[in-house]
């Protein structure tokens, strides 16, 4: 495969070379505003107050890990909404709405492969946190109709 400039930027940020200390925002961000969920949502799921989720997405303040991998279960849970929402509502057709979702699957995939730096223990902390959800919330939320906009 030949290694593109998305591939060369996702393994900079996992090497370390570029960090959110430069201002860098996270694919994970830029998922989440494809996904249209409202920052304050988010940051009442992940149990932050919306300045610092705030602060997270702008890259002035570095996410805890566990939030980050917290975050990213989100994305991916929320893609496969879009996914669903693709098949249900008939927008296999709707070029906003492919394009949307392709850049939302580049997103997550990036973000995934930064992950991949995280200790074990991190990861399981965030899936732990992501669990507590689905199961105090997540489950009663499916297939939010704001995605299809």
């Amino acid at each position: 495969m030949a290694n593109t400039g998305q591939q060369a930027t996702v393994k900079l940020i996992a090497d370390g070379i570029l960090t959110q200390r430069s201002n860098q925002i996270l694919p994970v961000f830029r998922g989440l505003d494809d996904v249209s969920v409202q920052a304050k949502e988010i940051a009442d799921i992940v149990e932050v107050t919306a300045p610092t989720f705030s602060k997270w997405r702008s890259g002035r303040v570095k996410v805890p890990e566990c939030k980050l991998v917290l975050l990213t279960l989100l994305l991916a849970h929320w893609m496969d909404e879009m996914e669903t929402l693709r098949s249900v509502q008939g927008l296999a057709s709707n070029p906003r709405f492919l394009a949307r979702l392709k850049a939302t699957r580049r997103c997550l995939y990036q973000q995934e492969t930064i992950n991949q730096s995280l200790p074990p223990e991190t990861v399981r902390e965030g899936s732990h946190l992501f669990r507590e959800w689905w199961f105090r919330k997540g489950s009663q939320n499916s297939i939010s109709p704001k995605m299809a906009s």
